[in-house]
């Protein structure tokens, strides 16, 4: 016996190992050790606001002003016929108000659409709301701004393709004349800066070890590090943007792909907008990542 306690001895020498104390009766086990991961740091943020790209509406031409229609809407079949036909189409309406797609002349060969509000009526050129995706315009009448006055919210699907869906917002104002200006997120607009666009600047990816992290003010996502370019390249967004409408709370959300090269997307993210003299603001911005476990 003494010699089988002498080997088992030497043994436990050699290895480097300690024999671990028996546990005492009635104490719970010591728990095994945890791997620490050091966050990326995170920071308040401030609203972010920009203002509106201004367009003001064009009287419509005197020998063309339809009445508002009545009875039930084919919006997808107007659509089709204006496309096809190249006539005047109602494509959208709000309580009140009336979006008909104009027909393409050589004068304003761009889409142009013409709004009917109560007794006003104006055109506006290139409001972009045709896609091959036909996805029909929608408008909302409230008061988006707290002004106890109603505007038109509006809409427009502007741009699609493989990874691209793009939605543009419209805000028309009803001036003490009776004329009607538009401020929009429009992009296409010579000079204008999209709403989002300030949004790229606002985001962070930073790598932790074997992790990646993307940041958006105190909000983390962590993204697949397999799922990003073998460089790191800025987060930015842009290819994907909608908005959703709740004009009952008055009311307006913005939705946004996050991508890291065009079209490849790592991360969505959303923010409340808010309007007011012709500026947009967004707030209260929200990061969603993409499970990968």
């Amino acid at each position: 016996m003494r010699k089988w306690m002498i080997f088992t001895l030497v043994l436990l020498v050699f290895s480097g190992c300690a024999a671990p104390a028996p546990p005492v009766e009635g104490e719970p086990l010591p728990a095994a050790p945890e791997e620490v991961c050091s966050l990326p740091e995170t920071w308040d943020l401030e609203p972010l606001s920009a203002p509106g790209i201004v367009l003001e509406g064009r009287a419509p031409a005197e020998d063309w002003r339809p009445a508002p229609p009545m009875g039930d809407r084919d919006y997808h079949g107007n659509m089709m016929r204006w496309v096809r036909d190249n006539t005047a189409e109602l494509v959208a309406e709000a309580p009140g108000a009336y979006f008909y797609a104009l027909p393409r002349t050589e004068e304003h060969p761009e889409e142009t659409a013409l709004i009917l509000w109560g007794e006003s009526a104006a055109e506006f050129d290139c409001w972009c709301f045709s896609t091959p995706r036909m996805f029909l315009p929608e408008m909302y009448c409230f008061d988006f701004d707290g002004d106890e006055e109603d505007e038109l919210v509006v809409l427009c699907y502007s741009g699609s393709g493989t990874g691209v869906s793009v939605w543009d917002l419209h805000v028309v104002e009803k001036n003490g004349d009776g004329t009607l200006t538009d401020y929009s997120t429009f992009r296409y607009t010579e000079g204008g800066k999209p709403l989002w666009e300030g949004v790229s600047s606002l985001l962070r990816l930073e790598r932790t070890g074997d992790r990646a992290f993307l940041i958006l003010g105190r909000e983390l996502a962590e993204v697949d590090p397999a799922a990003l370019p073998e460089e790191d390249r800025a987060p930015f967004t842009g290819s994907t943007i909608q908005f959703e409408v709740f004009p009952e709370e008055r009311r307006v959300r913005f939705l946004g792909g996050v991508d890291v090269a065009p079209t490849w997307y790592i991360a969505d993210l959303s923010a409340d907008v808010a309007y007011q003299d012709g500026t947009f603001t967004l707030s209260n911005f929200h990061l969603y990542g993409n499970d990968f476990f």
